[in-house]
Order: structure tokens, then C-alpha cells, then sequence
């Protein structure tokens, strides 16, 4: 493996993490703004989470296909947090989370969609037979 794919390695990895803290902080956003707990939205969140979890581990296999279901749910992502972050009155301070989403979801469109490091770690996962 070349510098330009363990590069590309990385950045997956720590993306990958980005977007499940992402995906922990919205269960735990939306519980916490309850007065109780309600399970079956717990529940339906934690699968969720799952299935996130699942489709980065095959993206991070450098599978085609997760990355385009990726690309397609993060570019949902950054245009719903988009809406929010315009949508939501309130201190600035309330609207960080939007802006962190925003940021990380672009990061992983660039990186899945055009970052040469990703292409050579996709190349060196796919080699040509």
C-alpha cells in the first residue's frame, strides 16, 4: 500500500468516526429534549445507528455501491442540517451542532466522491483483475 492509500485509509477511518459521533449525539439530542425516555424511538434510533454502522464497514471495504448509498445519504444529511441551520432561531450556540454536521457530511462527500487518497485506497481494496 502507497502513502496516497494509507492516506486515503486514514481519512476513512476518522471520517467513519465523525459521522457515528454524529449519529450518537443526534440519539442522545433527541432523548435528552424528552421529559422520558420513549423506547420505541430509542429503539428505532439505535437501528439506525446500526445500519450507519454497517455501511461504513463496507465502505470501508471500498465497496461501490456503499459509497454511493453514502454519498446519497450524506448529501441528504448536509441539505436537511442546511434547512435546520436556517430553520432554527435561537444563540448562535445553538446552532453549532448544524454547523459540525454540515462540516463533517461536506468532508465526507469531498472525500467519498472526489479525494484522490480515497481512489488510490479504493484502487489498492479493488485491484483490477
Amino acid at each position: 500500500m502507497n502513502e496516497l492509500a494509507q492516506l486515503g485509509k486514514r481519512r476513512t477511518i476518522l471520517i467513519s468516526i465523525s459521522i457515528l459521533l454524529i449519529s450518537l449525539h443526534t440519539i442522545y439530542f433527541y432523548q435528552s429534549a424528552l421529559p422520558e425516555i420513549n423506547t420505541s424511538k430509542l429503539i428505532q434510533q439505535c437501528v439506525r445507528f446500526v445500519l450507519t454502522v454497517v455501511l461504513l464497514l463496507f465502505v470501508f471495504q471500498a465497496k461501490r455501491w456503499a459509497r454511493i448509498i453514502a454519498i446519497v445519504l450524506f448529501s441528504l444529511a448536509l441539505l436537511a442540517a442546511t434547512i435546520g441551520l436556517v430553520a432554527l432561531s435561537g444563540a448562535f450556540v445553538n446552532k453549532i451542532p448544524m454547523l459540525v454536521m454540515i462540516l463533517i457530511c461536506a468532508i465526507a462527500i469531498y472525500h467519498l466522491g472526489f479525494s484522490e487518497s480515497y481512489k488510490a485506497y479504493f484502487q489498492y481494496k479493488n485491484p483490477r483483475k
